[in-house]
């Protein structure tokens, strides 16, 4: 997500304000929250564009570096992969995937879990729920794990979680 999505999702205008942001965020918020009869996928891009924004407008420019690709490792299991990124850095690409594989059912960001609805290639209705972790290893530029889960919400056999990750991870590479 960049600042002029985020701002569209708000429906607001290049100069907003921070004030601005705020009255936004609330009078889509109450409209669109599923406890108001709303879709969960409209509040959690709601959710994610005004934290965002949040985050933008308190934190200082990264200072420049030159532009390396950040592409996900295999690990030693199936169902995870590590970008070297910082886990707050991915956590935002993971959503942006996830909003493109399916539906984002639920954003916990202080947890790091990112849950996401979607049907499979044979016609299964799926539940991705994943969750960023750091992986422990300091680096200049951050390491994060992303661990996932994989479970068919209705009778058929879920695609093997390995495809769906490897998917996912290209989506996150290429939303960088």
């Amino acid at each position: 997500m960049n600042r002029e999505r985020a701002l569209r999702t708000l429906g607001l205008e290049k100069g907003a304000r921070a004030d601005d942001i705020n009255r936004a965020y609330r009078a889509l918020i109450r409209q669109a929250h599923p406890d108001a009869g709303g879709s969960t996928a409209v509040a959690a891009r709601i959710t994610e564009a005004y934290h965002w924004l949040q985050r933008a407008d308190t934190q200082s420019p990264p200072p420049p570096r030159a532009p390396q690709p950040d592409q996900p490792s295999p690990a030693p299991t199936d169902d995870s992969m590590t970008l070297l990124l910082p886990p707050g850095d991915v956590f935002i690409r993971l959503v942006e995937a996830g909003h493109q594989l399916g539906e984002v059912s639920y954003i916990d960001r202080d947890a790091g879990i990112v849950q996401v609805t979607f049907t499979a290639d044979n016609g299964v209705v799926c539940q991705l729920a994943a969750t960023v972790v750091s992986s422990g290893r300091a680096t200049s530029r951050g390491d994060a794990r992303v661990e996932f889960t994989l479970d068919p919400l209705a009778s058929g056999q879920a695609p093997p979680i390995e495809s769906v990750v490897n998917r996912l991870a290209r989506m996150m590479v290429s939303s960088g």
